[in-house]
């Protein structure tokens, strides 16, 4: 996947629209879309912002990536939907099964 492809596929399961993506970013929404659509490619500190926003590495943005990369992403990505209480009850089921060795068979 090119850098375009990544970053749409963020903003899509962001379900956030460019027009109010771009502020975040320090960008305008014309500048974010041209990103989008691969006309232009964002300089170091862009890629950053982008990058610490989404909760990727850089290299993700890049397309270096590792499997478990998109693993990541996804449960990062459902994550940041939950409700406040949500979060604690999968922080604390992560915590038990980090406690106890839970193991499962893969």
């Amino acid at each position: 996947m090119e850098f375009n492809e990544r970053l749409r596929y963020l903003i899509d399961c962001e379900e956030i629209k460019i027009k109010d993506l771009a502020p975040k970013l320090c960008l305008s929404a014309s500048t974010l879309s041209n990103y989008a659509q691969g006309i232009r490619e964002p300089d170091y500190d862009t890629l950053r912002r982008i990058a610490d926003y989404f909760g990727v590495s850089i290299d993700y943005l890049l397309g270096h990536k590792t499997p478990a990369e998109d693993d990541e992403r996804q449960l990062l990505a459902r994550y940041r939907s939950f409700t406040p209480s949500q979060k604690r009850l999968l922080l604390d089921q992560a915590e038990l099964i980090t406690r106890y060795k839970v193991k499962v068979n893969d």
